[in-house]
């Protein structure tokens, strides 16, 4: 616990009483940065950060920047963006090369390493035996173990099993004997993955619940997280529902008790679906809706739209239409607001689909020329759309009288006013009635 604690969190590290106050201020805005990545808070630690690097710009402090480049980079790769991450990695190596700084070479090495993953394994590799031997060199148990967890993890994805059961079994080993429990969390948690891998469960399921039982030791929420929905997957295959629902709301108190809002959301999401799976569509929609609404306040709207995206599956297969369609067009503003034009178009024609299936032919080709419209407007291929449109029965309306499929947007816009609505507000009943 003593080895984690001073290598892995904040701290104020010890200022000359003359130093220069922009200096003291940068590094203590570095402290705070490291406080929000454990918190998983990456949105406050990427402000943090930015302010930091703006005062090391102002002093032209190397290393400085360096060090805050280096950790920008985790935080994007924290956040999904590899591409920003590998930049930011990139940048800060060239700088640390510079310096002649081994450990800041090896830490944006390491980092480098981890974006290239397994999509560059010879070059991520390279990496990271290179900031092996300069963690060894210098007695960095810690370093040592991080490389061995990501190179082990590189090793299963590219079906070397038993040589990545070595190398995890090393850095389990290294992590443990220098106390380093953040490294031996995340090693066990990578070698729970080759056992799951190789198809043993119960080896894999007891290394994930030590592995979840050390993170929860060390306040490591994120990672306690991670290991139950891995452990949830693993029982959801041998058929073990209700101990996989147990993990899953386990996950969500969690992440509402450490006011982990993006996990909780996606904690939900994962709950709405596991119910669906097991043919609980109210139960499902109460989660889903929640997380939904999460998502659209934490301004995740990629998120938000694929949560809805469940939403009307889940509500089609009720056939409750009104509330499928309400999703419908939730996904529609958000792609409007986001500019995507084009997905506007795909979600128009989806939500044809459904109004097809709910019989009201009427509107579903009304929707459908509006997704070939927007297509056209966009120079997308609309052609393929032309037999579906032909296909949809007519009604007591006289379709053969219908305005020129080619129609003008104004037009089509007058027949169906809301296709130009800019956003959508969205009324998630909160009991358990009627929606």
């Amino acid at each position: 616990m003593c080895k984690t604690t001073v290598t892995y969190l904040p701290r104020c590290t010890p200022i000359p009483a003359n130093a220069d106050n922009q200096i003291r201020r940068a590094e203590l805005l570095e402290n705070l940065s490291d406080l929000e990545i454990w918190k998983g808070s990456l949105g406050k630690s990427s402000a943090y950060l930015e302010e930091a690097l703006l005062l090391y710009q102002a002093e032209a402090d190397s290393r400085g920047i360096a060090t805050v480049l280096q950790k920008q980079a985790v935080v994007a790769y924290r956040d999904g963006d590899k591409r920003q991450a590998r930049e930011k990695a990139t940048a800060a190596l060239e700088l640390f090369k510079n310096l002649n700084d081994a450990l800041g070479i090896a830490d944006a090495s390491l980092w480098l390493g981890r974006c290239l993953g397994s999509r560059e394994p010879n070059e991520a590799r390279r990496l990271l035996d290179e900031s092996l031997n300069i963690y060894r060199m210098h007695e960095n148990d810690v370093g040592a173990t991080h490389c061995l967890e990501r190179i082990g993890s590189i090793q299963t994805v590219i079906d070397e099993e038993e040589e990545a059961l070595l190398t995890l079994s090393e850095a389990v080993a290294i992590a443990s004997r220098s106390g380093d429990r953040l490294g031996l969390a995340r090693a066990l948690r990578s070698l729970a993955m080759v056992h799951e891998y190789l198809g043993d469960f119960a080896k894999a399921t007891t290394t994930y619940s030590e592995a979840s039982r050390i993170a929860r030791s060390i306040g490591w929420e994120l990672g306690m997280l991670n290991c139950l929905g891995l452990m949830v997957s693993i029982k959801s295959q041998l058929g073990d529902y209700s101990e996989a629902e147990e993990l899953i709301r386990e996950s969500i108190s969690i992440a509402q008790q450490g006011g982990l809002r993006r996990l909780l959301a996606a904690s939900l999401w994962e709950l709405g679906k596991f119910l669906q799976e097991q043919s609980k569509p109210t139960e499902a929609t109460e989660a889903l809706e929640e997380s939904c609404l999460l998502y659209s306040k934490l301004s995740l709207q990629d998120m938000s739209k694929r949560v809805a995206s469940t939403l009307v599956e889940v509500k089609s297969s009720q056939g409750d239409w009104n509330r499928a369609l309400f999703w419908h067009d939730h996904i529609i503003a958000v792609c409007r607001s986001q500019r995507k034009y084009t997905e506007v178009a795909d979600h128009l024609e989806l939500k044809s689909r459904t109004l097809g299936e709910a019989g009201r032919y009427d509107e579903a080709a009304l929707h459908l020329e509006a997704a070939i419209v927007t297509y056209q407007e966009n120079e997308s291929s609309w052609e393929w759309e032309l037999r579906k449109l032909c296909a949809i029965p007519k009604t007591a309306m006289k379709w053969e009288r219908r305005l020129p499929l080619l129609c003008d947007m104004k037009k089509l816009q007058r027949r169906l006013p809301h296709l130009v609505t800019a956003s959508l507000k969205l009324p998630i009943p909160t009991g358990h009635g009627e929606l």
